[in-house]
């Protein structure tokens, strides 16, 4: 935990839940100012949602990278492999410079494991029933 009263002001893009989980979670909580960040969320809709406000100019740039390159958030999210193409081919394609911090699953975020022999097939057969 830092002992600074001054926090940094970071601007965060979240989507959903499933995308922006661990991020939503962690400012909720007050974990990110535990570690000295004021953290605002940008809510930014992915590259499929047409009707955004954040409309690039160029039919194939992204809204996420868009707003990045023109300093509108600090941080972004990817799939894994347009996230590594990103931060190598971003500085010579004239783009804001961007490094990988963290990286991980997109597609595996959550899963509920049952086993092979059982009559689990679907998660709806959960429904009220205490899980530990």
């Amino acid at each position: 935990m830092t002992t600074h009263t001054e926090l940094k002001k970071v601007r965060l893009s979240v989507s959903n839940a499933v995308h922006s989980l661990s991020v939503l979670v962690a400012h909720e909580e007050g974990l990110f100012r535990e570690e000295g960040l004021d953290v605002e969320l940008i809510k930014t809709a992915g590259s499929a949602h047409v009707n955004t406000v954040d409309r690039p100019e160029a039919i194939f740039d992204r809204p996420l990278e868009t707003l990045y390159n023109s300093g509108g958030m600090d941080q972004f999210r990817l799939c894994e492999w347009g996230v590594m193409k990103r931060a190598v081919d971003g500085e010579q394609c004239d783009q804001r410079p961007a490094k990988i911090v963290a990286l991980g699953a997109a597609m595996s975020k959550f899963a509920i494991v049952a086993s092979a022999n059982g009559n689990i097939v679907e998660p709806e057969q959960l429904a009220n029933t205490p899980i530990g």
